[in-house]
């Protein structure tokens, strides 16, 4: 893996480059360093990540430290910087953990053995705490005190049925939850489900308002891309499957709840996107891209 910085006052010339023996992998970049991250499959059975850190200020690419933690990170929002300090939460065979580390990858504290016979299905961190969700019957909702590296501690676990594929801040104190519902009796999920979280107090989550789209079988929230989010104009939007393939766009009120304000069936299957520029809201749809107004979504063109 090659990692090169460029002058933009100077761009035909490189300003500097550094080279990395590695499979591949993925990558979370900070404000101040760039993580890559590899997921090594054992023979052993044994899932193990190394993470590889280096440091870019002022364009100038150094290597910092590099370390191995046992699991695997389902995405990167499973990994983060702050206040000097990388926290980390992964999938370790049949539990989970969380692990705080040094500026030179040395672990400072962890949270070991979570949720048993569960995986972690989205995560977020916010400042001095942190989100995950695991799933296997439930879905728990983990809050994560880490506003002491040395001794991180688990403080919440709001439990209800179903999971989140994908969550994320939405204004003050609120937390979105884009995933699957789960039918208690059958244990088979029965549509898409919309979560809002109330997260004013860490220690003790709960759920303000859901929302289920019946007979819905999948989004594509995985990729977070596909996400479109504006808290500000209180929007989100995502394609979900079933007997057919639509995009949706919903609002939330604290009092109403959610609300679904725009719905189109789609001709493709996966990598919709939906963005807006000024007062236009763009769905691209294959090699197809239709405008609406941003106000009613009125088609246009």
């Amino acid at each position: 893996s090659i990692i090169t910085s460029v002058s933009l006052e100077n761009p035909d010339e490189t300003a500097h480059s550094k080279a990395l023996l590695a499979d591949g992998g993925n990558l979370y970049v900070s404000n101040d360093n760039i993580y890559f991250y590899e997921n090594v499959w054992q023979y052993s059975g044994k899932d193990v990540t190394t993470i590889r850190k280096v440091s870019y200020e002022s364009g100038k690419l150094t290597a910092g430290a590099q370390c191995k933690i046992d699991g695997y990170i389902n995405d990167s929002f499973s990994i983060d910087e702050y206040d000097g300090y990388l926290r980390v939460v992964v999938t370790d065979g049949d539990t989970n953990s969380v692990y705080v580390l040094n500026q030179e990858l040395k672990e400072t504290g962890s949270i070991k053995g979570l949720a048993e016979d569960e995986r972690v299905y989205s995560a977020r961190f916010m400042g001095k705490a942190g989100y995950f969700v695991t799933f296997k019957e439930t879905d728990p909702l983990f809050s994560v005190d880490l506003s002491d590296p040395k001794n991180p501690k688990i403080i919440g676990a709001l439990k209800i049925p179903g999971f989140s594929d994908y969550l994320h801040p939405y204004g003050k104190n609120k937390l979105l939850g884009i995933g699957m519902n789960v039918d208690e009796k059958t244990m088979s999920t029965d549509g898409v489900k919309l979560t809002m979280f109330d997260i004013s107090d860490p220690a003790d989550v709960t759920e303000m308002s859901k929302y289920v789209l019946e007979d819905m079988y999948g989004t594509d929230v995985y990729d977070y891309r596909a996400v479109f989010v504006d808290v500000e104009k209180n929007l989100f939007g995502f394609t979900a499957y079933g007997d057919t393939t639509e995009y949706y766009m919903f609002s939330y009120d604290e009092t109403e709840g959610f609300r679904e304000v725009f719905s189109r069936e789609l001709m493709s299957y996966g990598n919709v996107r939906g963005l807006y520029a000024g007062e236009r809201f763009y769905l691209v749809d294959g090699n197809t891209v239709i405008s609406y107004t941003l106000d009613g979504f009125e088609k246009i063109d």
